[in-house]
């Protein structure tokens, strides 16, 4: 299994707790991308604080704060691991989502006949980069395992057969549903930060990789947001290692100077992300949380901008400009008595938080099987034009 990033990382926990402790399975864990960068922060002691062993870690590189060092990160990794599945070839790699960290991955890895299990497929994220590399993973892939039944039906348009599509949940619900939350006075400890004495809110905002250059002014259009609520404390996690994201980080930590009411952090870890959430008046930015874990812990977020454009929304949901105005507003909306009673009530659309359990019986039916013919053949839709 590989993974690059502290979001997929956390997401995937409840499934590589599974694969670990399953006597029949060998699980062999590659960490990348951010995990490994102190900018970052550095997020791999995550990984080894949950009692998992790393065993390969395949630097790329991320000085760069723009597109064509995102892509030429992509290219370094790909020869990575390309030598890397040329030394210790899998008989099956685990991937989930749609970062370049997760591309360059499964392009080594196609190339060289290796099967490639992939989840969270067939989303719709208009505004990022990310949408074009998680369709690219779904071609590359041989099982699918989707979040939600229009994701499922997508992969199947791409021409992946239904017999390979098994729609299994969200993971990030199954995190929600099944890790137990810190106590508020534990998780406040912990932090270091007060979330006790006054309402708080949890922020996330990444770069909008489909657009150029607007990171720097759409994060001060959500400063100036935030400053019209000095009654509520905010928890901030940073961008992650996408184009803009060290733009992003540098205000944020140019701006906690002068706010006592931010707590601005890299990554708060999956544990205490939860539990935050758990806590919190509302989740902001235009962070995927915010879509799928939100609304399974009855919290109501604000959608900021088009990053997350084309994703399934549930009510629980404000989608709003990346202005100040409106985000402040959409903050007001959602802090109604009748909105609060709307988040309380919202129905999840990603499944019953049995994700990891759905993932192991169809991957153990995978590696069990006498004859594991990955070829595959485009599977036609009937069009009329």
């Amino acid at each position: 299994m590989v993974t690059g990033s502290r979001a997929e990382y956390g997401l995937l926990r409840p499934l590589l707790f599974r694969l670990r402790n399953d006597k029949e399975i060998s699980l062999r864990l590659v960490a990348t991308g951010s995990h490994l960068s102190s900018a970052f922060g550095n997020t791999q002691d995550e990984i080894e604080n949950d009692g998992f062993t790393i065993n390969t870690r395949i630097e790329i590189p991320l000085e760069g704060d723009g597109k064509a060092d995102m892509a030429k990160a992509a290219g370094a990794a790909i020869i990575s691991f390309a030598e890397y599945f040329e030394n210790d070839r899998p008989d099956l790699l685990i991937v989930l989502g749609d970062r370049y960290e997760v591309f360059a991955a499964s392009t080594a890895a196609m190339i060289q006949g290796i099967a490639i299990a992939h989840i969270s497929g067939g989303d719709v994220t208009e505004g990022t980069l990310d949408d074009t590399f998680r369709h690219c993973i779904t071609k590359m892939s041989f099982l699918h395992f989707p979040g939600c039944q229009k994701s499922a039906e997508r992969i199947i348009q791409l021409g992946e057969s239904p017999s390979r599509v098994f729609n299994v949940g969200e993971p990030g619900v199954e995190n929600c549903l099944s890790v137990a939350p810190m106590s508020i006075s534990n998780l406040q400890a912990e932090l270091g930060f007060d979330i006790t004495g006054k309402p708080y809110s949890i922020v996330t905002f990444h770069p909008v990789t489909n657009e150029d250059s607007t990171a720097e002014e759409q994060v001060a259009e959500l400063v100036s947001a935030l400053e019209n609520f000095p009654e509520m404390n905010f928890i901030i996690t940073k961008a992650n290692a996408d184009a803009g994201g060290r733009t992003i980080n540098r205000i944020w930590d140019e701006q906690a100077k002068t706010h006592t009411n931010w707590l601005v952090v890299p990554s708060l870890g999956a544990e205490r992300y939860i539990s935050a959430m758990k806590y919190a008046e509302m989740i902001i930015g235009n962070s995927s949380s915010g879509i799928v874990e939100a609304p399974a812990l009855k919290k109501p977020t604000i959608n900021i901008g088009e990053r997350q454009k084309g994703r399934m929304l549930a009510e629980s949901i404000i989608s709003c400009a990346p202005k100040a105005n409106d985000i402040a507003e959409a903050m007001k909306k959602v802090s109604s008595p009748e909105f609060k009673a709307i988040s309380k009530n919202v129905r999840n659309h990603f499944g019953d938080g049995n994700t990891s359990d759905k993932i192991m019986k169809r991957i153990k039916a995978f590696l069990a099987a006498d004859n594991r013919n990955i070829k595959k053949e485009f599977f036609d839709l009937e069009v009329k034009f």
